[in-house]
């Protein structure tokens, strides 16, 4: 009797194991529009079903929305990128899909965007989108009116307007100037050695260097602001050039030539997803999502 007893009690917490680990099932994809927390009207369902649709039409980006009641102790970020990973967001090698995605009770919002738009929809692009239009209603009770604003931000930053997504709000006071320092020193940190070779490499080498390290400057200083980021990196093209000339020629490092001419493989595979696709009369078209996007509450 107590043997069977401690078995039932085995196969009890086996089975409670399971399910943690499992987690959360990610709902079936039926529409555009998936509101399992119920926080839509009829009629803000058909408007945001009608502008995705028409998105996807024009651009063949596709956007979809999820709102569940709780994450069920679930990672927010997890989550959503299993689900934008089964659901299969955007076009297959172009990965232009983009999930909203609300979690009524945990009051957690998460925007994840798919690999071919993170160029429009940067992280913190998709932070201003939250705190900016859909933060300040949901502490209103305006869920629809947040949705919405949301997905018109969206819809206008896929589609090339500029003004779609509002503009951050950046301090002139003191702290924001020393938060600007901080982030160039961890940019000149990071890129140093690179920027060094870029400097005392003679030839072809070092100019093809200077170039290539160009994306980069650029790319890393966004942090402080597209107008800053261009400010350095224009200071960047013009002061490596000088200095190279400059440079005394003992200081200058001589290419090694004696490796051959092994040309490495200079073309990255594309990333695609092997998540599965609902059915339904609305289907993701087989995009990929690496974790691009953002979070925030109300």
């Amino acid at each position: 009797m107590m043997q069977d007893l401690r078995l039932l009690c085995a196969l009890l917490i086996l089975v409670a194991g399971s399910t943690h680990v499992l987690g959360l099932e990610v709902p079936f994809l039926s529409a555009r529009v998936n509101d399992y927390a119920e926080l839509l009207s009829p009629e803000s369902r058909q408007r945001i079903e009608t502008r995705l649709g028409a998105l996807e039409t024009d651009t063949g980006a596709q956007v979809a929305v999820l709102t569940l009641p709780s994450l069920q102790d679930e990672s927010l970020e997890e989550f959503t990128l299993r689900v934008a990973r089964t659901w299969k967001l955007g076009r297959k090698d172009v990965n232009d899909g983009v999930l909203l995605f609300v979690s009524r009770d945990d009051r957690k919002l998460r925007i994840e965007v798919g690999y071919g738009l993170e160029g429009i929809l940067t992280d913190a692009a998709s932070s201003q989108i939250i705190s900016q239009l859909m933060a300040p209603r949901f502490r209103d009770g305006d869920f629809a009116g947040g949705i919405e604003a949301a997905l018109s931000a969206i819809d206008g930053a896929i589609r090339g307007d500029a003004d779609a997504i509002p503009l951050v709000q950046e301090s002139s006071g003191p702290t924001g100037m020393g938060e600007r320092i901080f982030v160039l020193l961890i940019v000149v940190g990071v890129l140093a050695p690179f920027m060094y070779f870029a400097l005392v490499l003679k030839g072809f080498g070092g100019w093809f260097l200077y170039l290539f390290l160009t994306v980069f400057v650029f790319s890393f200083s966004l942090a402080l602001g597209q107008t800053m980021a261009t400010i350095v990196a224009g200071v960047w093209l013009a002061a490596v050039p000088i200095l190279r000339l400059l440079l005394p020629e003992k200081w200058q490092i001589e290419a090694d030539t004696g490796s051959g001419g092994g040309g490495g493989s200079g073309g990255r595979g594309g990333r695609s997803g092997r998540s599965r696709s609902s059915g339904g009369g609305f289907s993701g078209g087989g995009g990929s999502f690496g974790g691009g996007g953002a979070s925030g509450g109300w």
